[in-house]
């Protein structure tokens, strides 16, 4: 809320009151010149800015205002003093013992203003999420009746005292953010927009950075403000409990998702939806691995995005965007302990070393120090307890520790060039694997590191805006068993290396764009096997490369001041794929093997009102082929032939959805209802063959098909909003049914989906008065789904159910956290997940952790 000093006059009063309203709409920011109720007063020039006070506790009152701090207070505090005397005087004639308390008031406040020791601050408010310029934002000295607004640049300058230590900057529909002041006279400021008001949040996914009320396809973002609420372990965890998502999820650091129907997957790199990094590929297959102590908002677009992305967007993609802090350095430390013994520390710290560098690094430490237990209830489903263990109440074997770290830094060439380097390891050493809650696969357990690091170079010239990124990552993941005498041995080891950069040019012409660049990647694949601690094997696959090389380019066209929007493009992308020399193989072919294709993707939408909207798409997606299942052959150690299929296709899909949004003016409602239906066809799948001499061999064929479709409804509001945000009290829910979700096999033969839930969502309620408490109830539903019985062939686990799918019973979680703001800097969180103690599993035979109760201490800095 925009806060201003205003001295107001009562036409029959006798005296005159200091107090700051909210100037009318329209008032401020015209700074009309106006005399009272109109009324022209001979000898009277009236201070810039005079209005009348149309709406709190002084309507019909004349005030004069400006914000305060701002440009000259000694002449500001003289035109008042001079003014008011002239005006009273007029009002109140003969009263000349009100007069002399009004010059007595007015001379104290002029003085004491006078004799401080003050000094000047100013720079730029903007929004975090597009940099654009916050017009009328509020800049306050905490703790005083200091402070003033941004211009129509969004700049400010003030007089702040030298003690000052403290400078509050807000703006409607953004998060308030209070930040030290410094020794220095530059303070730039970026406002984090309100979970609950994203339509000027700029999504990166779409490469052409446009805002999300412009964007004509199906996106839901994840705030800051939930990541902060829910506590999440790692990127699974978060995407799980906020955007209707299909999930795959061991104990430990094992974990993968889907969107729209598709099959979840938790490694590989022939997966359903493309993990992003700020735009670049996250170089990771496993999605545990991807920490939130850095991660500031998450982007999911639902829908194909093999139009910009390539291989592996048939579903959509998942964008995970960094900070990038600016002005005066400023962190954040925490610590927090729960149930099972775990620990979890984090500290993070950035912005600006100098008017050109920036920094920000963060380091995370968790350590689930003892095996958890499962839940003991299941609120709305009566499972078999040979599919849903029910006398188990510990999973064993089920400890794990992560430590994570992440550093970047920036610097601005000049006022078009910026190049930003960033860095991030990741490392879970000793992470218990369980082998299921009975425990038939062992006790075992595995190392996994990931490293990234990306060179981030933009100019904006003139109408271009230039993006060039190269970028390395490398996911290791090692495996051990216990030999006969009961040590550890390394039973297996697996690298899977990205290698590439993007290039790409915006131009924009008035609100007409064309995006468009080059993505070139090479993907290695190495994997090692060990019979004992003194014994290498050779291992199931043979190693392997995938260089893909894609041209993209995509026209926005925005006609009618915004009414109508369309987005058209697609990329061509030619992908090769090769064997590569691996010992212990008797024989590799390593010769090479070349796949072309396009992707079209074409979306459009309609603002019939200002607040309301109807978007469509429609769009082509495909997944890559493995290495293996299309080049050359190779013999494993058992002798069996494994021969690539050079006509072998990669898997497609052509999806269209069509969907209604309404968002209110002051963004307290938000509604979303999506329907989707997608073509999935040519599976692929592993065969059995006869060669022209008779010899058995292995193969890849395209086979079965699939049909999705469905209806995803997202809605949220905020009581808060309409009562100036004094407050924020928030109901929200993230709902999808799939109608359809069948395969469809070459006979003709149908069957479900495997690993997909026909419904799953979530609901809740939050609130947060701004001040010093803050809570969220969340309830997440996941629907009952198919999988194959693996488990079936172990009789301790399951004696009598042996059918070769099952089907794992729909559950209920909620989780809840509150928070206590002990003053600017400390505050105390509580947390409990899992709080009605449900018993479920991500993955059959695999139940995850029970109730769980926690406290976290956290601190600004």
């Amino acid at each position: 809320m925009r806060n201003y000093r205003v001295v107001l006059c009562w036409r029959a009063a006798v005296g005159c009151v200091v107090r700051r309203v909210r100037p009318s709409v329209g008032c401020c920011p015209e700074r009309v010149l106006s005399s009272p109720a109109g009324k022209e007063r001979p000898g009277i020039s009236w201070p810039q800015g005079a209005c009348r006070a149309r709406d709190g506790p002084f309507s019909g009152a004349q005030a004069w205002f400006r914000p305060s701090g701002s440009g000259n207070n000694t002449l500001l505090y003289t035109q008042y003093i001079n003014q008011t005397i002239v005006i009273m005087r007029s009002f109140f004639v003969g009263r000349s013992i009100a007069v002399a308390l009004l010059i007595s008031m007015f001379s104290f406040s002029f003085t004491a203003g006078a004799l401080a020791e003050n000094r000047s601050i100013s720079g730029i408010v903007s929004g975090a999420s597009d940099g654009e310029p916050l017009v009328g934002a509020s800049v306050q000295v905490k703790g005083t009746g200091i402070g003033t607004v941004t211009d129509v640049q969004g700049e400010y300058r003030l007089d702040i005292p030298e003690d000052a230590d403290a400078v509050t900057f807000s703006s409607i529909g953004y998060e308030p953010r209070t930040v030290a002041p410094g020794t220095g006279s530059i303070l730039n400021v970026s406002l984090n927009g309100h979970s609950y008001s994203t339509g000027e949040i700029v999504v990166y996914s779409t490469r052409s950075m446009a805002k999300l009320k412009n964007i004509p396809r199906k996106v839901e973002i994840v705030s800051e403000k939930d990541i902060e609420a829910l506590d999440p372990v790692n990127a699974t965890d978060l995407l799980k409990k906020t955007s209707g998502v299909d999930i795959i999820e061991y104990p430990g650091v094992l974990s993968g998702v889907s969107i729209r129907g598709f099959s979840p997957d938790f490694s590989g790199i022939d997966q359903n939806v493309t993990y992003l990094i700020d735009g670049r590929p996250a170089g990771a297959t496993n999605l545990a691995t991807i920490d939130m102590n850095n991660i500031e908002r998450v982007e999911v677009i639902k829908g194909p995005s093999s139009a910009l992305y390539g291989s592996q967007g048939m579903g959509g993609s998942i964008n995970f965007i960094t900070r990038k802090s600016a002005g005066a350095l400023s962190g954040k430390a925490s610590l927090g302990y729960s149930s099972f013994s775990t620990l979890d520390g984090s500290v993070r710290v950035g912005g600006s070393l100098s008017e050109r560098f920036d920094v920000d690094l963060g380091v995370r430490s968790y350590n689930q120090n003892d095996d958890y237990t499962v839940g003991s209830n299941t609120l709305i489903s009566d499972p078999d307890p040979e599919v849903l263990e029910q006398d188990i109440d510990t999973m064993r074997n089920s400890t794990y520790a992560t430590q994570s770290g992440n550093l970047r830094i920036g610097y601005q060439l000049n006022d078009e060039v910026r190049i930003d380097a960033r860095g991030e390891i990741y490392q879970a050493h000793s992470v218990k694997s369980p082998g299921s809650i009975w425990g038939v696969y062992g006790h075992s357990e595995k190392d996994i590191d990931r490293q990234t690091l990306d060179v981030t170079m933009t100019a904006d010239w003139g109408t271009h805006a230039l993006r060039f990124v190269p970028h390395w990552s490398l996911e290791t993941s090692v495996s051990y068993k216990k030999d006969d005498e009961g040590l550890n041995y390394r039973s297996s080891l697996s690298e899977i290396e990205w290698l590439g950069f993007q290039l790409q040019d915006r131009i924009r012409v008035g609100r007409q764009t064309f995006t468009g660049g080059v993505d070139y990647t090479v993907i290695d694949v190495f994997s090692r096997s060990f019979a004992d601690s003194e014994t290498e094997k050779a291992p199931s696959r043979p190693n392997q490369q995938q260089s893909s090389l894609g041209v993209f380019g995509e026209v926005g066209i925005s006609l009618f001041d915004e009414t109508v929007i369309a987005n058209i493009g697609g990329r061509y992308d030619i992908t090769s794929y090769q064997l590569k020399e691996t010992p212990l193989f008797t024989t590799v072919e390593t010769e090479s093997e070349e796949y072309d294709n396009f992707n079209p993707s074409v979306s459009v939408q309609y603002r019939f009102l200002p607040q309301c909207k109807i978007h469509a798409s429609i769009g082509r997606a495909f997944v890559a082929p493995n290495p293996y299942e299309k080049a050359g052959f190779y013999v494993d150690d058992d002798g069996m032939e494994t021969r690539g299929n050079p006509d072998l296709e990669p898997e497609t899909s052509v999806t269209w959805d069509a969907g209604l949004t309404y968002e209110s003016d002051n963004g307290g409602f938000r509604t979303d209802v999506t329907c989707f239906s997608t073509d999935w066809d040519n599976f692929i799948q592993r065969t059995s063959a006869v060669d022209e001499f008779g010899e058995e061999y292995k193969t890849f064929e395209n086979l079965n098909s699939a049909e999705m479709n469905g209806i995803e409804l997202e809605c949220s509001y905020d009581f808060g909003a309409a009562h100036d945000e004094r407050y924020s009290l928030r109901l929200f829910t993230n709902f999808t049914h799939l109608f359809r979700a069948r395969s469809i096999n070459d006979d003709g033969s149908e069957g479900d989906m495997l690993y997909v839930r026909r419904n799953r969502g979530s609901m809740g309620l939050e609130y947060d008065d701004f001040r010093f408490f803050s809570a969220r109830l969340t309830a997440r539903y996941i629907g009952d789904r198919f999988e194959q019985n693996w488990i079936g062939r172990y009789d301790e686990a399951r004696p009598t159910l042996k059918d070769p799918v099952i089907e794992i019973p729909a559950s209920l979680i909620f989780d809840m956290s509150m928070g206590f703001r002990i003053d600017d800097q400390n505050d105390v969180s509580l947390i409990a997940k899992n709080i009605l103690d449900e018993n479920y599993t991500e993955k059959d035979g695999y139940n995850m952790p029970g109730r769980s109760l926690g406290v976290r201490y956290s601190v600004e800095f």
